[in-house]
């Protein structure tokens, strides 16, 4: 897509000026941005809608990852995309070219500034500070790479991790809030691995240990450096603390949501909330989590309805909104977030595009 630069429009309010004409109204720019990827199987890209100060989506652009998607298959993950804290760096994965991509995010858009080859069928990426490791689903592995002063990737030498055995189905890999943890969640061994983070970026582990319900899926480390996670067959999810060498203490084991299918989970912020993704039951719950990391389901544990399909979720920057992408429905569901108690009301979202696209992140 062919984007014109900022500067180019100022030099024609300029001459508009010179001219003796009116001044042109200047278009509002955008509060943030929505990123998902087409997961293409003949050629992946990431799509980007600006996202306004109500709420409101709106295409923007679609630009080419380099790489290949799997499609119509899903990737069965959580976090197939993210962003840097300092929001100047955006990665994905390219599960059927096995290569992970990273844009430079610019005023005027997205620019690919590098395509590293990785594992086996990489599902999932997170990102701390300049590191950056990758979940490779097909064999079994977490890898290791760096973001370098030239935005390109360079993998770190001797930081592929197995995890727990072969044929584990892993979910998600994500970073503790200070980085110096990962984990993953494996759905078909039922385990949640953590690896300890070594300043040079090498990851070591895996500290292998059970889940406290079956099926662990999607996760986030909250704020207070707690793991919250889904757990897909019970529709449910629970909290753990978690110490400096990666050891999970369960604290609320397995608080079912009345739903179908719990399988991608979002906290807020300030650690004050969680919400799931029901892909059975085409919805949203909502959970309050207490001080001590304890979850507590609020309502019936239908906050907010979504179209058929519900994946992967966000909150955008300051947990004003709520986004879910939508896999059978082609749609993504809004809603805006109460600041005091966290509740949702549904706002318009955006539909019509493919139901291959997998991965979220909302800024």
């Amino acid at each position: 897509m062919l984007r014109i630069p900022r500067v180019a429009g100022l030099a024609a309010a300029l001459s508009t000026v010179a001219l003796g004409g009116a001044i042109p109204a200047a278009a509002e720019a955008p509060a943030g941005h929505v990123y998902v990827q087409t997961n293409d199987a003949a050629g992946n890209a990431v799509v980007t809608f600006e996202r306004s100060a109500d709420g409101a989506l709106t295409p923007d652009e679609t630009v080419s990852t380099g790489g290949l998607g799997i499609a119509p298959a899903g990737l069965g993950s959580q976090a197939a995309l993210a962003i840097t804290a300092d929001g100047n760096h955006l990665l994905t994965v390219n599960a059927g070219s096995d290569d992970v991509s990273v844009f430079d995010v610019t005023d005027d858009g997205l620019r690919l500034a590098d395509v590293e080859p990785v594992g086996d069928h990489p599902v999932s990426v997170a990102v701390h500070g300049e590191i950056v490791y990758v979940l490779n689903q097909g064999d079994d592995t977490i890898q290791g790479l760096r973001i370098t002063d030239t935005g390109t990737l360079v993998r770190i030498p001797k930081s592929t991790r197995p995890l727990s055995g072969s044929g584990t189905n892993a979910a998600q890999v994500a970073f503790s809030p200070d980085g110096r943890l990962l984990a993953v969640t494996e759905k078909a061994t039922q385990t949640i691995d953590t690896f300890v983070v070594r300043p040079n970026g090498r990851a070591i582990g895996p500290n292998v240990q059970p889940s406290a319900g079956p099926v662990p899926f999607g996760f986030e480390f909250g704020a207070d450096g707690r793991l919250y996670v889904s757990e897909a067959p019970d529709s449910a999810a629970s909290s753990y603390d978690v110490d400096e060498s990666g050891v999970l203490s369960v604290i609320s084991a397995s608080v079912q949501n009345n739903q179908g299918a719990a399988c991608w989970l979002v906290v807020t912020s300030d650690a004050r909330f969680a919400y799931t993704a029901n892909t059975a039951t085409a919805n949203v719950s909502q959970y309050e989590i207490a001080k001590d990391g304890s979850l507590a389901l609020v309502g019936s544990g239908e906050a907010g309805g979504t179209d058929p399909g519900p994946l992967d979720l966000d909150l955008s920057d300051g947990d004003a909104f709520l986004y879910v992408l939508n896999s059978r429905s082609g749609s993504i569901s809004a809603f805006s977030v109460d600041p005091d108690d966290g509740s949702l009301t549904s706002i318009p979202g955006t539909s019509g595009f493919a139901t291959s696209w997998v991965g979220l992140i909302a800024v």
